[in-house]
C-alpha cells in the first residue's frame, strides 16, 4: 500500500486560525498607513498644483510684489473675486467654480480636528472650485494676501481639517518666518516655527485634537510639510 505524504485538516485549520489571527492584527495598521501616505501624497499634489498657477501667472504678469491684493470687505466682492479670476484660475484645470460658494463644490459641513463645527462655509462672500485632479478649494482674498483651505478628497468625507482639509496662505507679508508673495502652510507664519509650536497651537489652533478652538488642526498642512511630506507616528490620525 502507497503512502502519501500531506496535512491533517486539523494542521490546515490551525495554520488557517494562525494566519486569520495575523491578519487581523496587522491589517488595521497597514490600511492606516496607507491612508497616510495616500493623504500626503495628495496634498502636496494639490499644493504644487496651486503654486505651479501661481507662477504661470507670474511669467505673464510679472511677480507678485506687483499684483493687486486689495479686496477686503463685502463692499469689494467683484475685486476679491477679480484677483482668483486674473490670477488663479485660468492655470488650473476646473469642474465647477462656484462664486459664492456653494454645496456644489464644498462640502456643508466641515470640522475642526476636535470635532468642533467650522462656521458655515457657504456665507455668501467667499467662493470655491473643484479642481479636475479631484480636490476642492475655498478661498478668500484680504488686503495682506488670499487664505485657502485644500479638501483633498473634493465633496467625500470626513470633511475633517487636518485629515483630508488643511489650511494654507498666499502671504504677502508674512515675516521673517516664512517667504513673502509664496504660498505657505498656515502656521508657518510663526515666528517659532518649530514642530511642537505646530502640535500646540494656541489661540488660532494647533495639530492637535485637544486644542478647544474650532481652528483645530489648521497646522497640520505645516506640520507635514515640515516633516518632508510625511506623516509621523506622532500625528494626530
Amino acid at each position: 500500500m502507497k503512502k502519501f505524504k500531506g496535512f491533517t485538516l486539523a494542521e490546515v485549520l490551525i495554520t488557517l486560525g494562525i494566519i486569520g489571527i495575523v491578519a487581523a492584527m496587522t491589517m488595521p495598521s497597514l490600511i492606516t498607513n496607507y491612508q497616510k501616505k495616500q493623504t500626503a501624497t495628495q496634498l502636496k499634489k494639490a499644493y504644487s498644483e496651486l503654486c505651479q498657477a501661481l507662477k504661470m501667472s507670474e511669467a505673464e504678469y510679472g511677480t507678485m510684489d506687483n499684483w493687486d491684493f486689495s479686496g477686503s470687505g463685502d463692499e469689494n466682492r467683484e475685486k476679491r473675486n477679480d484677483f482668483i479670476n486674473y490670477y488663479i484660475l485660468p492655470n488650473i484645470k476646473t469642474l465647477k467654480v462656484c462664486q459664492p460658494s456653494s454645496s456644489e463644490c464644498w462640502a456643508d459641513d466641515v470640522l475642526a480636528l476636535n470635532k468642533a463645527k467650522k462656521a458655515p462655509p457657504q456665507n455668501g462672500r467667499d467662493n470655491s472650485f473643484v479642481a479636475v485632479s479631484g480636490y476642492s478649494v475655498y478661498y478668500w482674498p484680504d488686503t495682506e494676501g488670499v487664505w485657502f483651505y485644500i479638501d483633498i478628497n473634493g465633496l467625500k468625507k470626513p470633511n475633517v481639517v487636518g485629515r483630508d482639509i488643511f489650511r494654507f496662505r498666499l502671504y504677502i507679508n508674512g515675516g521673517s518666518s516664512v517667504k513673502n508673495y509664496a504660498l505657505n502652510p498656515y502656521g508657518a507664519d510663526k515666528k517659532l516655527y518649530y514642530k511642537n509650536d505646530l502640535i500646540k497651537g494656541n489661540s488660532d489652533g494647533g495639530c492637535n485634537k485637544d486644542n478647544s478652538t474650532s481652528y483645530a488642526g489648521d497646522t497640520c498642512a505645516a506640520l507635514i510639510m515640515y516633516n518632508n511630506w510625511e506623516i509621523t507616528k506622532d500625528y494626530p490620525w
